[in-house]
């Protein structure tokens, strides 16, 4: 984990190394370009500020200096008036002529405009000083505004006009109000502050208009700096916007053509690799791009876009594709590691059938591998690269058969060299002679199921004769392979619907048992050939020594003896077998084949069937080994007669009524009233078997079958006697021509 994080890291600082080297120009000129649009943003906004702010209220402010110096001309006026039209008028009417009347004499209202002329002077006086000097002030809504100095104001001639025009009139205006303090108001004095205001007020009412127009035009000048500040700005936004349009077209061409080479390459390694590949996303839709081989892999065509599930239906089971969706889904887990899921890919291997693009369907093996595509720590898609394995597999299934078929020939060496070569060669000419009627009976036409019934039943019948001979010379391979062969048999037994077209698998199974029937005599004519030794042959197949096979004496009761023992030992009991008779030259040629035939299948069915495991028979008060006895004589007038007889449970019969009643033939009612005779009669049915289960000795209900027909062929008779608890005897009498 720690080994990806750190290769994850190493390809993150190379790329941002790369975008670096790549758009560093493009960056700074970026970066040029936000600064010098903050800049002239900044400068904007502080040149708007001063215009609107500070330009607006230095305007009100000289224009309240217009308002105030009115107000003071109105007061002066409305003060010697009232002394001279109130006051002094009176006084004159009394006779009395003064210039000077006692405060007292004045209403309270008289004095206040005295003092409120005073404010405005100061106030007038704040006004020009905050003009000249700039600093904080308060408006006369009670806002507190800071100012900036009138730029200019001081060199202006009609400015120091009126500065000293007012601070003569502030002094007068001073000296008026404090005039009370004295206890007198001069009339005299009224009028002097009168004509003075009056004089002048036009001359500071046109002063105060030259410093409005000096604002202004300060005002003017902050808009035009404003303005080529603006258009200087926006002349240099265009430069870096220009420039940088033509670096983001330079790179934009770049990266087509890095882009267009890309694809390129790209191109023709999706149209060169073997392979299949194709993205995956989170929902499964195939990405637009894949390799060009992908398509006659999976024999489909257009997939990009597609659903993967609609990809794969036409390929995989319903089941199969449940399941490749969850192990998707896994893969874009964080939590699931992904090599410890590699082990539940549902498409590893699998068996497809796919559309050569030429209106048929081949069978082909793909491996379909999944690996996580990452973006940063992302789980961004799924790469998925296919592979057709066919040839890879096909070769390890030649490899495989070649194993087989050496172990298969070693196996069936050693039986070779163990069995009596006389014995093998009658199996040889005899499994030949079996498979060539059964190669007969397959190309034969049938017109109807109940023929077809009767072929199926024919084949199963010379499958299990070979079984039962190959597993008494112990050739397990051809053993296994006639078990496969019967159970395809039974299968066809059991179809209602039966047609020629379903035994065609039988033909490629009859051929395998050819083949091995060919190795078996190739072996046994190489080791009985003309240098007549096992040395030769041995050699042949990876060993070494031996010795020519040494002529044996007592042949079948020695292959009965073996047979007996081995399909005891299958079973789980014991058997002592007396033969005789078997060796003597009472029978020859195909008579003594029929004759070999019925004793294997009968001895089988003894020691199946008849006699008992030695748990019971110990149970029962009997020896732990059963006995039977294997006779064959001749009895006069040129007949014959095998007997074989043990000493086992006798026939099941409860066995046989019930194997009947689950046939479902026969009423329970007939099965339960049969006699004895004819339940005996019942065990040579094809299909009756009274094992628990199906083996290698029994299970298949067609040995007595084969018994009955191959008695029925060589014109014999057969009686059954049995007892229950003591054992079965069985008595066949043929003729010998």
């Amino acid at each position: 984990m720690a080994k990806k994080t750190k290769a994850k890291k190493t390809n993150k600082d190379n790329l941002n190394q790369s975008v670096l080297s790549r758009y560093g120009s493009l960056i700074l000129l970026l970066s040029a370009f936000l600064l010098l649009v903050l800049g002239l943003t900044l400068a904007t906004f502080y040149y708007t500020n001063k215009i609107t702010n500070q330009g607006a209220e230095q305007v009100a402010l000289v224009g309240e200096q217009g308002e105030i110096t009115q107000e003071i001309a109105r007061i002066a006026f409305s003060q010697e008036s009232y002394l001279t039209n109130a006051v002094l008028k009176k006084k004159q009417e009394e006779g009395i002529d003064v210039d000077k009347i006692p405060v007292s004499e004045f209403p309270q209202n008289t004095l206040f405009r005295r003092q409120e002329m005073k404010r405005l002077a100061d106030r007038y006086t704040e006004i020009m000083a905050r003009l000249e000097q700039g600093g904080e002030f308060v408006k006369r809504d009670g806002e507190m505004v800071k100012l900036i100095p009138v730029e200019g104001l001081l060199e202006a001639g009609s400015y120091k006009n009126t500065k000293q025009l007012w601070d003569f009139n502030y002094n007068l205006i001073s000296e008026f109000a404090m005039e009370p303090e004295t206890g007198y108001l001069t009339r005299s004095y009224a009028t002097y502050l009168m004509d003075y205001t009056r004089q002048y007020n036009r001359e500071l009412q046109r002063d105060t208009q030259k410093v409005q127009a000096i604002v202004q035009k300060n005002i003017d000048n902050l808009r035009r700096e404003l303005l080529i500040i603006q258009i200087v700005g926006v002349g240099l936004a265009v430069m870096l916007f220009l420039a940088m349009m033509l670096g983001v077209v330079r790179q934009l061409v770049q990266g087509d053509r890095a882009a267009a080479e890309a694809r390129k390459e790209t191109s023709k390694i999706l149209e060169t690799i073997n392979e299949g590949l194709f993205l995956v996303d989170k929902d499964l839709n195939i990405g637009q791009n894949y390799s060009a081989h992908l398509e006659n892999i999976i024999g489909q065509r257009e997939i990009g876009g597609k659903s993967l599930r609609d990809v794969l239906a036409k390929l995989v089971d319903r089941e199969t594709m449940e399941v490749t969706e969850t192990f998707i889904e896994q893969l874009y887990s964080e939590w699931v590691v992904e090599d410890l899921i590699s082990d539940l890919n549902p498409l590893r291997r699998i068996r497809v059938e796919v559309d050569d693009f030429s209106g048929y369907y081949i069978s082909r093996y793909l491996d379909f591998d999944f690996t996580r595509v990452y973006e940063g720590e992302e789980i961004k898609e799924v790469l998925c690269s296919v592979k057709d394995i066919t040839e890879a597999v096909l070769l390890e299934d030649k490899l495989a058969q070649e194993r087989d078929q050496n172990d298969r020939q070693i196996e069936m060496l050693g039986t070779i060299l163990s069995t009596e070569p006389a014995m093998l060669e009658n199996f040889i000419n005899t499994a030949k002679r079996r498979t060539n009627d059964i190669n007969s009976a397959l190309r034969r036409p049938e017109r109807n199921v109940a023929a077809l019934q009767d072929k199926a039943k024919f084949i199963f019948r010379e499958i299990h004769s070979m079984k039962g001979e190959a597993s008494a010379l112990k050739l397990t391979t051809f053993v296994s392979q006639c078990e496969n062969f019967e159970s395809k048999v039974k299968e066809l037994q059991n179809n209602p619907r039966l047609s020629g077209n379903d035994f065609l698998d039988l033909t490629v199974m009859l051929d395998e048992l050819i083949s091995i029937i060919d190795v078996v005599a190739n072996l046994n004519d190489r080791i009985s050939g003309g240098r007549g030794s096992a040395q030769s042959v041995m050699s042949g197949v990876g060993q070494a020594g031996g010795s020519a096979r040494p002529v044996q004496s007592n042949v079948m009761q020695k292959y009965f003896t073996t047979f007996a023992r081995d399909i005891a030992e299958r079973n789980g009991k014991k058997v002592q077998l007396f033969c005789q008779g078997m060796d003597d030259d009472i029978l020859s040629g195909s008579l003594k084949d029929t004759v070999q035939e019925i004793a294997v299948q009968m001895l089988r069915n003894a020691v199946v069937h008849g006699i008992e495991t030695p748990i019971e028979r110990v149970r029962d008060g009997k020896a732990e080994t059963g006995n039977i006895q294997m006779t064959l004589s001749k009895t006069g007038n040129n007949l014959a007669e095998l007997v074989i007889a043990d000493d086992g449970a006798g026939i099941r019969f409860d066995k046989i009524r019930q194997k009947l009643l689950e046939s479902g033939q026969f009423d329970a009612h007939i099965v339960q009233n049969m006699s004895q005779q004819e339940l005996v009669k019942h065990i040579f049915d094809s299909g009756l078997s009274t094992a628990e289960q199906g083996n290698e000795d029994a299970g298949r209900g067609v040995g007595m079958d084969i018994v009955k027909e191959r008695i029925v062929g060589i014109h014999g008779k057969l009686r059954i006697g049995s007892k229950e608890g003591q054992g079965t005897k069985f008595v066949v009498n043929f003729p010998l021509a």
